[in-house]
């Protein structure tokens, strides 16, 4: 394989892995990796929170009184089409980056610079629909009593015998 080749597939391989690392990023807090002495934290992102579908899926533990419910069944069928709409821009995004990098394959490659241009628009997605669903976590969690957000934020797990 020829240095350009291996340039290129180095590079599609580190772009793919950034790129799952950004879309894992949404989905909750992962135990942190020891850092190099000297190295500064990066900013912590917080847990993400439930969604309104979560809470209603809980209701019961949770004594949801009825008007919380019909909020969140509304916020959460306002989520579905929202989020609907941004993952299938994002799935259209993502085919369209890699139509662009098979191309670039198939001509024998294509420049750094080039690849960061196409792979923006995934990027940006990645981030509206990360920012999105932390919207609507917290608008959902904004419907709680204090109460209600703690035994969401800590839940209680089911003991054997039925008591908890």
């Amino acid at each position: 394989m020829s240095a350009r080749g291996r340039y290129l597939t180095t590079s599609l391989v580190l772009l793919a892995v950034a790129f799952g690392y950004a879309l894992t990023q949404s989905r909750g807090e992962r135990p942190a990796l020891p850092r190099p002495a000297g190295v500064a934290p990066s900013p912590r992102v917080p847990p993400a929170l439930p969604s309104a579908r979560d809470i209603l899926d809980r209701r019961a533990s949770l004594a949801l009184g009825q008007e919380q419910t019909r909020r969140l069944e509304a916020l959460a069928r306002e989520w579905s089409s929202e989020s609907a709409r941004l993952e299938a821009e994002l799935q259209a995004a993502t085919a369209e980056f890699s139509r662009f990098m098979s191309e670039a394959q198939g001509k024998r490659g294509t420049s750094l610079q080039e690849i960061q241009h196409r792979s923006a628009d995934v990027g940006e997605l990645s981030t509206r629909l990360r920012d999105q669903r932390r919207l609507h976590g917290q608008a959902a969690a904004g419907l709680l009593t204090d109460r209600q957000r703690q035994r969401v934020a800590h839940p209680v797990p089911d003991t054997p015998g039925g008591t908890r």
